[in-house]
C-alpha cells in the first residue's frame, strides 16, 4: 500500500511541479503527530494535491466513488488505499475511515461533499463531526484559497457521465492550517442531530475563517 500511495503523490508532484508555481502554507505550528481528522474548504479539483505534501504521514481520503470510475486513476486510488464514498452508503465510508483512525492513521475530508468552484462554501454534511464523536481524535481544520484568474475550469467523464471542476493552472495556492480541535465531553454525552450539526457548522466557521486569512496572504 505504501509504494501505491508514494507512487500516486510522485504524479501529484509532477502536476504540481510543471502545471503550479507552488504553495505557501501557514499554521504548520498547527501540525501535530498521531491519527487527525483533516477537514477542508473544496474550492478547486486540485486541492487534495497539497495535503500529502504538507502532512507527513500517510493520508485516506474520503473521496466519491464515482472518481474511482475513471480508468487508471481509480484503480491507483484503490491501489493507493483510499476510501470511496458511495451515493446513499455514506455510513460505509464512515465505517472504513474510523477504523483507518483507530489504527492510528489521518483521514482527509471535504465536508462539502462537491466542489463550490470558488463560490460561498456549501452546506455541510455531518460525515467529518461523526468521526470526531465516534474516534475520538482531533479535527485539523485548512483552508485553501487560489487567485481565480489561475484556475481553469474542465470536464472529466466519470462513469458515463460529465462532472466540470476548476484545475489550478499557474500561481501558488495559499494554506492555512488551524489549532486541533478535539470535541469535549459535552459533546460525545449527546450525539443528537443537532449535536451533529452544532459540531459541522463549528468546523465550518473554522475553516471559513481560515479560507479568509490565507486569502489575505496573497
Amino acid at each position: 500500500m505504501e509504494f501505491w500511495y508514494n507512487f500516486a503523490k510522485g504524479i501529484v508532484r509532477t502536476y504540481l511541479t510543471f502545471l503550479v508555481e507552488g504553495f505557501d502554507v501557514q499554521g504548520k505550528e498547527n501540525l501535530e503527530p498521531g491519527p487527525k481528522i483533516i477537514v477542508a474548504n473544496h474550492p478547486n479539483a486540485t486541492d487534495a494535491f497539497f495535503l500529502p505534501f504538507i502532512f507527513p504521514e500517510k493520508l485516506h481520503f474520503l473521496i466519491q466513488e464515482e472518481t474511482f470510475g475513471i480508468i487508471l486513476i481509480g484503480r491507483l486510488l484503490k491501489l493507493a488505499d483510499q476510501i470511496p464514498v458511495v451515493a446513499g452508503r455514506g455510513r460505509e465510508a464512515l465505517g472504513e475511515a474510523c477504523e483507518k483512525l483507530s489504527q492510528g492513521h489521518s483521514v482527509a475530508i471535504f465536508p462539502e461533499g462537491h466542489l463550490s468552484h470558488g463560490k460561498a462554501l456549501r452546506r455541510a454534511g455531518s460525515g467529518a463531526a461523526i468521526l470526531a464523536l465516534q474516534s475520538g481524535e482531533p479535527v485539523v481544520p485548512v483552508g485553501f484559497y487560489v487567485p481565480p484568474e489561475f484556475t481553469r475550469t474542465m470536464r472529466l467523464q466519470m462513469n458515463s457521465r460529465g462532472s466540470k471542476g476548476r484545475w489550478q493552472l499557474g500561481g501558488r495556492c495559499s494554506i492555512q492550517i488551524g489549532e486541533p480541535w478535539k470535541l469535549d465531553s459535552n459533546f460525545h454525552r449527546d450525539r443528537s442531530y443537532g449535536t451533529l450539526r452544532k459540531i459541522t457548522e463549528e468546523i465550518m466557521i473554522r475553516i471559513q475563517n481560515l479560507v479568509k486569512m490565507a486569502e489575505n496572504t496573497v
